[in-house]
């Protein structure tokens, strides 16, 4: 099973964990990493390098999703992005997570970061175009 990390600004990424786990039940081969303020970057790279070696324990890969493109949590997660092991996708929001969570199961590394990036975009909607 592909693993999965998820690394933000605050408490984002142990949030959406939490609120998928609510939603479907635990993730396996999950991981968080919350930057904080006081967080030096040598501490951030040490818990995504342990956050990518537990979720990635079996060699199937690992996607690691952020929260915002050129933001500290995508910057230091580039320093992990390796063909056929690595994928990163920016954007993170909780449809994401929870298609990434039964996507992983059926799909490989790379089938998996292309689906999400596409899923994500679409699982934004505006309700009050849907009701017109």
């Amino acid at each position: 099973m592909i693993g999965l990390v998820i690394i933000s600004h605050g408490r984002l990424a142990a949030e959406l964990v939490l609120s998928a786990e609510m939603i479907i039940g635990p993730l396996e081969k999950t991981a968080s990493v919350n930057i904080d303020r006081q967080m030096s970057p040598d501490a951030a790279v040490k818990e995504l390098r342990a956050a990518v070696a537990a979720a990635g324990v079996d060699e199937d890969g690992v996607i690691i999703l952020t929260d915002l493109f050129g933001g500290t949590p995508t910057n230091l997660s580039v320093e992990f992005l390796s063909s056929g092991q690595v994928e990163i996708i920016t954007g993170v929001n909780l449809p994401m997570v929870l298609k990434c969570a039964s996507g992983r199961l059926n799909k490989g590394l790379s089938e998996l970061a292309s689906f999400l990036k596409d899923y994500a975009k679409e699982a934004i909607i505006r309700p009050s175009e849907l009701l017109r």
